[in-house]
């Protein structure tokens, strides 16, 4: 992806995030669910290269252009396509950034990000009413939708350049909106001023549009994300069989497969990496059992797992659970496993000092021994020694599952256990564990005050918590807080996490295929 350069009179940047200005208004018909696009940022879409870069505005005479102009316009369809793609950039980071702190995977310290994410049940749509590229969770999902369907129902039709391949990619792109938004909420609109659709529309849209790309360009680029689209789609619909065939034609066809959303290094940038990495207070800091497998995204260009074969047979073997077949279930889990760990690692020096809210130090010694929760054994491995040491980081796929350990297992219950962690662990950073959670954010404040379908109280517009999670931010504590003395000495060698949400998963049987 090319370059992004600064949209002075539309977008101002700080910390590499983006705000609309809005000047005390809501963003208008894109802003929202889905009215038509502001025709100023139409334009500089359609002006865009084949990159990422974008025309100033001020160069612009007259704003005042037409869809008719740019439906006439050459080759609108390919120059809309950069706009598409950053924007698709933009709603993975914002929706990595939010899902894992509202789960139990990480923590927040600082102040980049609001501490109402840690508490789950406490999130209300003014928390939501975000629209930068970081924390934007609602908005990145629903501007991407609306340019998707402005190009899809104005520009391509009338554009004899526009080819299969660019139907394939935009049909993609807005299929994985309607995905995210039908894992992440209960219920959205789709269209301006809308009645919010369920989330089971919702995901039945995303497969009407993996449908079409693949029937746009079966071969293309997108062929095998499309697929992986579909399996995590059914898998979200509970429906086991179309989930299975989905995810078997995508290892059949490659059994290492790895869909990347890549950034670039200055204005659309990969945001996770921001709260992890660069941010002097590093506020995304992880649950200590999953310190093993953080930073993860290791620059600003980083590129992010939106779909791999690893998740697949995630879901192949959760199937095979909900039918008692163990068997299959184990073999599956074996399988991603290995292919987890096949991924590798990269060198890297943190200097993260793992802080907690009030600067003590969170475990950040190999030395230290964590148990999932007080009745669980120690285990050691998953601490690393930090900052300013060199330590292994996967960059796709990690686990501190054993394969064959995996494999051995017979009661069911540890089964689903290893399952639930192995789908934590591997796909850690990539968006999945707050829905796996059973957690749904509630609409925004912007689409609930401005369309009139919509009122406060109405499905969608408050955040839905299952019971079997604990109250307040426990689920993300352990004992001790900080091993260490006020002089940094480490003084205990055991850290108990509070909460084991993966054995609450198992002993609620939370499962796409039960529920």
């Amino acid at each position: 992806m090319a370059r992004a350069t600064k949209v002075t009179a539309t977008i101002g940047y700080s910390h590499g995030e983006e705000t609309m200005r809005t000047n005390g208004r809501g963003a208008g018909g894109w802003g929202r669910a889905g009215g038509p696009l502001p025709r100023l940022l139409a334009l500089l879409l359609l002006a865009a290269s084949a990159g990422c870069d974008f025309l100033d505005p001020t160069e612009v005479e007259n704003p005042r252009t037409t869809d008719e102009d740019l439906a006439a316009a050459g080759e609108p369809t390919q120059a809309f396509l950069s706009g598409l793609r950053a924007q698709f950039a933009r709603m993975i980071g914002s929706q990595i950034v939010i899902s894992e702190v509202t789960s139990d995977n990480y923590s927040i310290h600082g102040t980049g990000l609001p501490p109402v994410w840690d508490f789950a049940r406490d999130i209300r749509p003014s928390d939501v009413n975000l629209t930068g590229s970081g924390t934007g969770i609602y908005w990145n999902m629903q501007e991407l939708r609306a340019l998707a369907d402005f190009v899809l129902e104005r520009i391509v039709p009338g554009d004899a350049d526009a080819t299969p391949a660019h139907r394939a990619e935009i049909h993609y792109y807005r299929g994985m909106a309607f995905l995210l938004l039908g894992e992440n909420f209960t219920h959205a609109p789709t269209e301006k001023d809308g009645e919010p659709r369920s989330a089971s529309e919702l995901l039945q849209r995303a497969i009407t549009d993996f449908d079409a790309s693949l029937a746009a360009s079966g071969e293309g680029t997108f062929a095998l994300a499309a697929r992986a689209g579909i399996a995590r789609a059914q898998r979200a619909l509970g429906n086991a069989g179309a989930a299975i065939a989905a995810a078997q034609q995508v290892l059949d066809a490659d059994a290492s497969f790895v869909f990347q959303q890549h950034f670039d290094a200055t204005s659309i940038q990969n945001q996770p990496h921001i709260f992890l990495v660069v941010r002097q207070l590093q506020e995304m800091q992880p649950l200590p059992r999953l310190d093993f497998l953080d930073p993860k995204y290791l620059s600003r260009s980083a590129p992010i797992a939106v779909a791999k074969a690893e998740e697949m047979h995630l879901i192949m073997a959760e199937a095979a659970l909900a039918e008692d077949d163990l068997l299959t279930a184990r073999g599956h889990l074996r399988d991603a496993i290995e292919l987890a760990l096949s991924r590798g690692t990269t060198p890297f020096i943190d200097e993260d000092p793992r802080l907690n809210g009030d600067l003590t130090i969170r475990p950040r010694d190999s030395e230290i021994v964590v148990r999932a929760d007080p009745t669980s054994p120690f285990r050691a491995g998953l601490i690393l020694d930090r900052p300013g040491v060199e330590i292994p980081v996967p960059t796709i796929s990690g686990t501190s599952l054993d394969p064959d350990s995996v494999f051995a297992l017979t009661q069911a219950d540890d089964i689903w256990h290893a399952f639930h962690l192995a789908r934590q662990e591997i796909m850690l950073l990539e968006g999945r564990r707050m829905s796996d959670l059973g957690i749904r954010l509630p609409i925004m404040l912007r689409e609930i005050e401005q369309n009139p379908s919509i009122s406060e109280g109405d499905p969608g517009t408050v955040v839905v918590v299952p019971s079997y999670i604990p109250p307040g931010q426990e689920m993300k504590l352990f004992d001790p807080q900080s091993p260490y003395d006020v002089d940094e000495n480490l003084v205990t060698t055991q850290v108990t996490i509070l909460h084991d949400m993966n054995r609450r998963l198992t002993d609620n049987r939370v499962n796409a295929f039960l529920n």
